[in-house]
């Protein structure tokens, strides 16, 4: 997703600061390593040691380019955590920015679901048996983001095979000290441990990402499987014996596998209880809850059903838009029409899903757990470090592996430290990347019949204005459900950092936000005209125009007056008779 600037930020910090420096500066070890046996290939080659030299060649190449890789990866994260206006990821398909391409988790119809129901469908039953038991042991866990949950699993089911596998094993070792099974002077027990180290290393090797959920895979452990292990350990050493004594002799093993077991054993508890230990600090703050604020009602309004969904995107919702950021619009409102016996009356219905940006919520964790996070994230590290180095000091012995081959069993320790330094890596990795967020979802149904009338004014004898209006009669049933989401979404480095799933944790009810609301919607139905009228301009207007024509009717009245008074005058005088000179005698 692109970088969109906006000069308000969304207050997201980066999370990963401490350990991209803790990663860097296992890359410059790294790096050093891989240069240091780079540079004694040359002397090695001049002093006709090509082995080594191409021992050092190889592993020196490996470590550099492992370690310039971890040291970009770590800068990465050091450096500035860049976020759009964009983020976090919706939660299903944004109807108002098509352009958007992010995870979703759920649909829309889901969400309305979820909604009426009072139900959360982020918390999914178990399917496995052995999940089953997980979340048995551990109630409260299914209240967490799935992430942590395939966590939980995968770390216990690597602890539980290996604590039962070496059962087993001793299980084997009991029955050739009880005489079950003739094993003395066999290398049976010997080749049993080899292969039970090599199985081991697989099983921990398969979940070197720990965060990949394997609940529908090799999780599912069934009870007929177990039955089986244990008649294997009991059989396998008696057929083997049986083979080396009476077949062929089976060749001794130069390797003790005994310390790489406990080995195996030590560091998978280790990565168990830092992770098991973190998830448990992670569950004192669960407070799952499916609560929604709910309003139904029956207006009786002279307007359009469209304008109330109209005011509540355009007025109502977008006066709770976080740092004015558009909504996301998971179900546009396209409202059903129904005519029912003319044009002039008919029936409605339409529904809207609309959720407001989402704000970022700090979230509070002990001191305790901050310390962990810290040390589990340095013990990843130290330990991948660690192997590193073995391994280095390794080299000149595994050239002569051909004349020495008990020198092969020291390469497990070195690969042992590798593999559980990517499980803890891994896995301390996800307790810095969860963020949390605050935001509204308001579902809203309507339903109604509508009936058409024209209504006219101003038609009397003496009126000179006249308006003529189409009123729509509304009957609306609304139906308002609205809550406050707390979600869940796990950030990563680089420009896809916050596009990743997002999870309702739990639905809060927000009853002052549904009342304000409605008061809204109550003085827009107040203030709402349904006969056109004129406006203030308009009156100053029609008073000039009034005081001037009360003017020249004043004027033409006056001299309609003076016009009469001088006919008048006129008349008068052609009335009088003339009077004649007298005569003169």
């Amino acid at each position: 997703m692109a970088y969109d600037f906006g000069s308000q930020t969304l207050g997201i910090r980066n999370p990963f600061r401490a350990e991209g420096a803790l990663i860097a500066s296992r890359g410059l070890v790294l790096a050093a390593l891989g240069a240091y046996c780079l540079l004694q290939v040359a002397a090695l080659v001049g002093s006709y040691r090509e082995v080594e030299g191409w021992l050092h060649a190889g592993l020196g190449l490996f470590l550099l380019v492992w370690g310039l890789t971890a040291l970009g990866g770590g800068l990465l994260k050091v450096f500035r955590f860049y976020v759009g206006r964009n983020v976090p990821a919706s939660l299903a398909q944004n109807q108002a920015d098509s352009d958007a391409r992010h995870h979703l988790s759920y649909s829309a119809d889901e969400l309305h679901a979820m909604l009426m129901g009072r139900k959360n469908t982020t918390f999914k039953e178990p399917q496995s048996l052995f999940a089953r038991l997980v979340h048995t042991l551990i109630p409260r866990l299914i209240f967490l983001p799935p992430a942590y949950r395939g966590l939980a699993e995968n770390l216990l089911f690597g602890l539980s095979m290996t604590a039962f596998m070496l059962l087993t094993f001793a299980l084997a070792w009991f029955a050739g000290a009880t005489g079950l099974a003739r094993l003395d002077g066999t290398p049976v027990m010997s080749w049993l441990g080899s292969l039970l180290a090599l199985y081991l290393f697989k099983l921990w090797f398969a979940m070197r990402n720990p965060l990949r959920h394997y609940s529908h895979g090799g999780l599912n452990i069934s009870l007929a499987r177990i039955g089986l292990i244990i008649a294997l350990a009991l059989l396998l050493p008696v057929v083997l014996a049986y083979v080396h004594n009476r077949v062929q002799s089976i060749p001794e093993l130069p390797i003790n596998p005994a310390p790489l077991l406990l080995t195996t054993l030590a560091l998978a508890l280790l990565a168990c209880g830092l992770g098991l230990f973190m998830l448990q600090q992670r569950l004192t703050s669960v407070a799952p809850r499916t609560e929604v604020s709910e309003h139904r009602d029956n207006w009786q309004r002279n307007l359009m059903p469209k304008e109330i969904f109209t005011r509540l995107e355009v007025h109502v919702l977008a006066n709770r838009r976080h740092q004015e950021i558009p909504n996301r619009i998971y179900q546009k409102f396209s409202p059903q029409m129904h005519e029912e016996g003319g044009r002039d009356k008919g029936a409605f219905s339409g529904r809207t899903l609309v959720e407001t940006q989402p704000v970022v919520q700090e979230m509070l964790y002990s001191s305790g757990y901050r310390a962990v996070r810290l040390c589990s994230s340095l013990i990843g590290q130290l330990l991948l470090a660690a192997g590193a180095l073995w391994l280095v000091t390794l080299v000149d012995e595994l050239a002569a592996v051909a004349y020495r081959p008990e020198n092969l069993a020291q390469l497990g320790y070195p690969l042992l430290l590798l593999l559980f330094g990517l499980v803890v890596s891994r896995m301390s990795n996800l307790f810095w990347a969860e963020m949390q967020f605050r935001s509204l979802l308001l579902d809203l149904s309507v339903e109604g019949t509508y009936t058409e009338s024209r209504l006219s004014t101003g038609q009397g004898i003496h009126d000179s204005t006249r308006s003529e209006n189409i009123v729509v009669r509304s009957s609306i049933t609304p139906w308002f459900l609205l809550s406050q989401l707390h979600t869940s979404t796990f950030a990563q480095s680089g420009s896809m950092n916050l596009e990743q799933p997002r999870h309702i944790l739990s639905l809060d009810k927000a009853d002052e936000t549904l009342a304000e609301v409605l008061v809204e919607l109550d003085e827009f139905f107040a203030t709402r005209e349904t006969i056109a009228g004129i406006n203030e301009v308009d009156l100053r207007s029609a008073g000039q125009i009034f005081q001037m024509n009360e003017q020249t009717r004043a004027g033409g009245q006056a001299n309609l007056q003076l016009e009469q008074q001088a006919a008048a005058a006129q008349l008068r005088q052609e009335a009088e008779p003339v009077s004649e000179p007298p005569v003169q005698s």
